[in-house]
């Protein structure tokens, strides 16, 4: 990624290719950032919840195992109680985000899971198999409308630029809980005995204790406003659950970006249950503990890259990241159809240790994957009707997972395909996805690309980019490189719409990067330029960036030139205020002047270092002077600090 330090605050949301005006609901709220005591609360409610649900799932299905002589059809019964009940409650999950405060839903939810295993401790106690699996599917329902609150709260409880790398680190968390939680499941049925009632009392104490601690943390998430106080009741949970995939089907974008996640859960729901049969019949490790290091190695990776793409999103929800993690998807899939086999009854040889780093980077790859896109479903739900979406989203999420759970048995049973065919299928069936992904996502799977060669080559720091606008603004720069655009527009919180030289762009390739960017060409003509000048007015008015070098031309000196005032005629009837911009650190580069050529000069390090400053925004400018003494300003701002 490129090494972008931002001074002051964080770079602000990024907006696709094509921007407006953005407002931000429950702005009045007070969000705070990744460190305010509402999200840590919701951090560790979340952490709490997925710790309790998989101790209990991964004590009672033993104990279920050896009350029905069956542990396959314990497997599979508890797997079904803990996902259908996100299928069957997702319409009133998503009534009851809307209608009432998410905060408060989620409160009652802890509530009612503390009761839930108090009867899940009694189930134990009467050896009762069946009520234990009802009360694995009460948990199940609890965490459906937990899920649904918590998704959409997120954008309520952080600032915009912080979506992304919020859902990372909760992504994180969940992770971290569900390997946590299996492990202690494992311990208290093996403390416990085969039935649960030696020692009883100890998994009752945990179990209870840690729902507990849960709901106390619940508390401590401030106060969410409710988004639609009118909503009515879903009496008909089926028709509700239609309507609100039809709301999500209506917003395209939106869909596409759900469909995609549905598939990220379709697949990883796959690799899981392969691992069981991919343990025994290519790695042949017979011991339980093996198999639970490979799953918990899938759920480490899954987690490091969700907060890898929190990382790399850099205050933006950056969907360039969705094509990449696709790839690595495809990729580590059909290598694990190649890894060595081991012998049965033999230690775990290179087979099992290449299995755990192809899973880990299975894992990461996915967590690249799915962050983006969860962000952007957050971020673009209209408030009112955010719950709505996400438990639909939440309704085709688990409907891919339930059947996946069904290809897998016809792949593995009548169809008979050992794991290895099963998981190379599965990275197969990516490679057309993320093709599909790269053409519905070409600018941003560009502007990731871009990011990783500048990365390569410079080492820029941002400054300022909070005095940036939300809406229209027109941004004025110095020109030192034939990078500056580039640089110019990856520094920016928002896609610049830049205004060049239409000459550069008469080449096919470079016609493409063109109307790729959304550039403004600018002509020799006067028509040309009436043209230009018109076309970067509307984009202004409709809450666009336009960006411009005024000085005409590539510095030759190092200095900043004089500015022609013609961009001061693109600000007429228009709100728009000039935003000033210094590149700094440029000159010297291979794509400046100097030495008196351009490119055919060895760089001078590796690494530039360059500097990137966006000035307090002008409004009405009086003339072009007032605007360059503002970048020159910008200039003897980084002289005076270094």
């Amino acid at each position: 990624m490129s090494e972008i330090h931002v001074g002051q605050t964080a770079v602000m949301q990024s907006n696709p290719p094509e921007p407006a005006q953005r407002t931000w609901p429950h702005a009045e709220n007070g969000r705070g950032g990744l460190l305010s005591p509402s999200f840590l609360a919701l951090v560790a409610t979340q952490f709490f919840v997925a710790l309790t649900d998989n101790m209990f799932r991964w004590l009672v299905v033993p104990i279920g195992s050896k009350l029905l002589d069956s542990p396959e059809r314990a497997v599979s019964i508890g797997a079904a109680c803990f996902i259908v009940p996100f299928l069957i409650f997702a319409a009133l999950a998503g009534f009851l985000a809307d209608r009432f405060s998410k905060r408060n839903v989620m409160v009652v939810c802890k509530a009612v899971e503390i009761a839930v295993l108090c009867l899940g401790v009694s189930a134990i106690l009467m050896q009762n198999v069946y009520l234990m699996f009802i009360v694995l599917f009460l948990l199940g329902s609890q965490s459906a409308v937990f899920i649904t609150s918590k998704l959409g709260g997120i954008p309520e409880l952080v600032r915009p630029e912080q979506i992304a790398t919020a859902n990372g680190v909760i992504n994180m968390a969940s992770m971290a809980a569900i390997v946590i939680g299996s492990i202690l499941g494992g311990v208290l049925y093996d403390r416990t005995g085969p039935l649960g009632l030696n020692d009883w009392w100890i998994s009752a104490s945990v179990l209870i204790g840690v729902s507990v601690v849960g709901f106390f943390t619940s508390l401590m998430i401030g106060p969410l406003r409710s988004a639609n106080p009118a909503r009515r009741f879903p009496w008909n949970p089926v028709g509700q659950t239609v309507r609100d995939i039809r709301l999500l089907w209506s917003k395209r974008p939106l869909f596409l970006a759900a469909l995609a996640s549905t598939f990220f859960w379709s697949l990883g729901m796959l690799s899981q249950v392969n691992i069981y049969l991919f343990a025994n019949e290519t790695l042949h490790v017979g011991q339980q503990r093996d198999v639970g290091i490979l799953l918990g190695v899938l759920t480490i990776g899954i987690g490091l890259g969700a907060v890898l793409a929190g990382i790399c999103s850099r205050g933006k929800i950056e969907l360039g990241l969705v094509p990449l993690g696709a790839a690595g998807i495809a990729v580590a899939s059909m290598l694990l159809a190649f890894v060595p086999g081991g012998a049965a009854g033999q230690p775990a040889g290179a087979g099992f240790y290449w299995s755990c780093c192809l899973l880990l980077a299975l894992g990461m790859t996915a967590g690249l994957y799915d962050i983006p896109l969860q962000a952007f479903l957050q971020d673009r739900s209209p408030a009112r009707s955010r719950g709505s979406i996400m438990a639909a989203y939440n309704f085709m999420s688990f409907a891919g997972m339930l059947a996946a759970s069904g290809l897998f048995w016809m792949l593995s049973g009548p169809l008979g395909l050992s794991s290895r065919v099963i998981f190379f299928l599965g990275g197969l069936a990516t490679l057309p996805a993320t093709f599909f992904i790269i053409r519905l996502l070409p600018f941003h799977t560009a502007r990731l690309t871009m990011r990783l060669l500048v990365g390569c080559m410079y080492r820029v720091r941002v400054e300022g980019a909070e005095n940036v606008p939300d809406g229209g603004a027109l941004l004025v720069a110095n020109h030192v490189s034939w990078a500056d655009g580039v640089l110019f527009g990856l520094a920016c919180p928002r896609h610049p719409r830049m205004i060049a030289y239409a000459k550069y762009f008469d080449n096919p390739w470079l016609s493409w990067i063109g109307r790729l960017g959304r550039i403004i060409p600018i002509g020799a003509t006067r028509k040309s330029m009436v043209d230009s000048i018109r076309a970067a007015r509307l984009a202004l008015q409709q809450g666009e960036l336009v960006g411009i070098f005024p000085e005409g031309g590539i510095t030759r000196t190092g200095q900043i030139g004089e500015f022609r005032p013609g961009f001061l005629s693109i600000l007429k009837e228009t709100n728009a205020p000039v935003v000033p911009v210094y590149l700094g650190g440029l000159w010297g580069s291979i794509f400046s002047y100097a030495g008196g050529k351009f490119f055919w000069k060895l760089p001078k390090r590796w690494r530039y270092p360059v500097s990137i400053r966006f000035g307090r925004p002008i409004h009405a400018p009086a003339d072009v002077d007032q605007v360059r003494r503002a970048v020159e300003d910008l200039e003897d701002l980084g002289s005076e600090r270094t």
